[in-house]
């Protein structure tokens, strides 16, 4: 975003909730003996910006990356769906086989945004050198890390780990001096208050800002707030704040499905997401383990079609669905306390979820329906799908299986 844009979206913000500026800021203008008017509040409205602004700069850094790749959307076919016969490529391997030599279970980026080579905005943690930002920032996975403090200083960082599901990374430089800013508890946040993001990423010395309201709350599964001041690429990674420079949550791209680029192409919409002081807090004690989190995944092919919940095509072995119990045949009724009726249920109801947690499904085989608790893995975890018959029958999955002989059927049922 230019400058003029910049100042254009303050201006516009400005002008839209003067009425609630007069409520704010009135009692003040009139106990000074100032006339009110329309130019004092907007006025009065630019200097709270700019101070909130002010106020956080020492706590912002900028971050410069250098190396690393576009990340680019592996063409495998994914967990969870694909069709009902794989296609034959035409060469003399078919594409099943090559399934097989690789895992099928790797996580798209989500979005084919592009990823520039600009500046991007961080936060700090704690004084002892710790920085968090989005992990949108190290996607290309980049071999230097630089980081410019709020005084002139410059540090390289390492990248201790980043939580691509919830889009958090942490970062650690040699200093122990930092300045880390005041955070508004999650429960104090209210719907409809100011909320003001700041950035570094467009360059510059004074913070980028854009200004809105809170929209809603416990947004993406409970992890975000939510907010219409406009967020980008520029300044994911950095605080959304409150009018009394108190952070909120720290701005990332986010959507209803998995993919550490998922939501970026909502950048500058209106809709805009932050992650609040206690999942920030939980995350980044994962984070200092040098662990870094990623999607969770059950092990499962399912047949898109299913006409009532979501009927298991295939189990990956090992996997975390066959650790269970699960069989192809089987239908997932329920997840994480909601009914799934489709495949897009399934997936919003495990899409925040990163591996090593674990989630409550209900399984469906004939006329029995239970519950159990299923940890999810990580890809490196998942081992590939066994080979079914042609033309497997779903409706009758125990026929269907036994016809594999009795060593399969009993690994199967493993």
């Amino acid at each position: 975003m230019t400058a003029i844009k910049q100042r254009y979206a303050v201006v516009s913000a400005v002008r839209t909730t003067w009425l609630a500026a007069v409520l704010v800021l009135a009692p003040a203008l009139a106990s000074a003996g100032s006339p009110i008017d329309d130019y004092d509040i907007r006025r009065a409205t630019q200097d709270v910006f700019r101070d909130v602004a002010e106020r956080l700069r020492p706590s912002l850094v900028r971050i410069e990356t250098v190396g690393g790749a576009q990340p680019s959307a592996t063409i495998v076919e994914r967990e969870e769906q694909g069709p009902e016969e794989e296609p034959d490529d035409g060469s003399e391997t078919p594409l099943r086989e090559k399934n097989r030599q690789r895992s099928v279970f790797v996580d798209r980026p989500g979005s084919d945004f592009l990823i520039a080579d600009g500046p991007a905005t961080g936060l700090v943690y704690s004084s002892d050198g710790y920085i968090i930002t989005s992990s949108f920032n190290f996607a290309r996975e980049p071999a230097l890390i630089s980081v410019s403090l709020a005084d002139g200083r410059q540090f390289a960082a390492d990248l201790i780990a980043r939580d691509q599901v919830r889009k958090i990374a942490l970062l650690h430089v040699d200093a122990d001096d930092l300045s880390p800013p005041e955070w508004v508890s999650p429960e104090q946040v209210r719907i409809g208050q100011w909320a003001i993001a700041l950035g570094l990423g467009f360059g510059g010395d004074e913070p980028s800002v854009t200004v809105g309201v809170v929209s809603a709350l416990n947004r993406m599964r409970g992890h975000a707030i939510q907010t219409d001041a406009k967020l980008s690429p520029a300044n994911y990674g950095g605080p959304v704040c409150d009018i009394d420079g108190r952070v909120m949550g720290i701005s990332v791209p986010m959507a209803q499905r998995p993919g550490e680029l998922a939501g970026v192409e909502l950048y500058d919409s209106g809709i805009g997401f932050a992650v609040p002081k206690d999942r920030v807090d939980n995350i980044v004690t994962e984070l200092m383990k040098g662990k870094t989190l990623q999607r969770g995944w059950l092990g499962i092919q399912v047949n898109t079609q299913s006409a009532e919940g979501v009927t298991i095509r295939n189990v990956a072995d090992p996997s975390p669905m066959r650790d269970v119990g699960g069989q192809p045949g089987d239908q997932i009724t329920w997840a994480e306390g909601r009914p799934i009726k489709n495949f897009g249920h399934l997936m919003q109801s495990l899409y925040m979820i990163p591996a090593g947690e674990e989630v409550y499904i209900c399984l469906r085989r004939g006329d029995r329906e239970w519950g159990i608790p299923v940890r999810l893995a990580a890809t490196e975890e998942l081992g590939s799908l066994p080979d079914l018959p042609r033309g497997f029958d779903l409706s009758d999955p125990v026929g269907a299986l036994k016809e594999l002989g009795r060593r399969d059927w009993k690994r199967l049922r493993r």
